[in-house]
């Protein structure tokens, strides 16, 4: 009793004080994660996909593509799907879809999370054998892709050049069998 915390009367004070302290720490816990979770972006969303090795599935351009995040950018999600890597144009007015098809028990990894659509197509230039998805054609085109500043061009096996603007790219991907 040298300290007083034993006496009759305070006890019952002290229990009050800890419940009041423990509820206004459960108050501020929970207004931090509020304050995170208002303040991440689709790209912060997709990157923790990324580093925990989720599976995921994308819907745009009436096409579903499924597999793990390799790559995130300010306007690019790359995924790993079974027949190759697709890269996604992430713009506003695309209608897309994103959901997890599969958590990951482990795994993931550290892909890069800073190139724009535009360096991921640049990176396939001149590539044949592809599939260019576009707002008009949801089955894509096909062809070798040469990327201009503001625009591809998609150059058939026949020689048949059809030209698109950038901001009508939705995926490019290894061309469909």
């Amino acid at each position: 009793m040298a300290d007083g915390l034993d006496h009759p009367d305070l006890s019952g004070v002290a229990g009050e004080m800890r419940e009041t302290w423990r509820a206004e720490q459960e108050d501020a816990t929970a207004d931090a994660a509020a304050v995170w979770r208002h303040s991440r972006t689709l790209i912060d969303w997709l990157t923790e996909r990324m580093h925990a090795g989720d599976r995921v599935a994308v819907t745009v351009s009436g096409r579903r593509f499924t597999g793990t995040v390799e790559e995130t950018g300010p306007d690019l999600i790359a995924l790993r799907c079974a027949f190759g890597r697709v890269d996604i144009h992430l713009m506003a007015g695309f209608p897309i879809v994103i959901e997890i098809d599969e958590k990951a028990l482990s795994g993931g990894g550290r892909g890069a999370t800073d190139r724009p659509f535009h360096s991921a197509l640049a990176a396939r230039d001149a590539q044949t054998d592809l599939t260019v998805g576009t707002l008009h054609d949801e089955q894509g085109l096909d062809g070798t892709l040469y990327v201009g500043r503001d625009f591809v061009s998609v150059v058939a096996r026949a020689g048949a050049e059809t030209v698109v603007p950038l901001n009508n790219v939705t995926y490019v991907m290894a061309r469909r069998t």
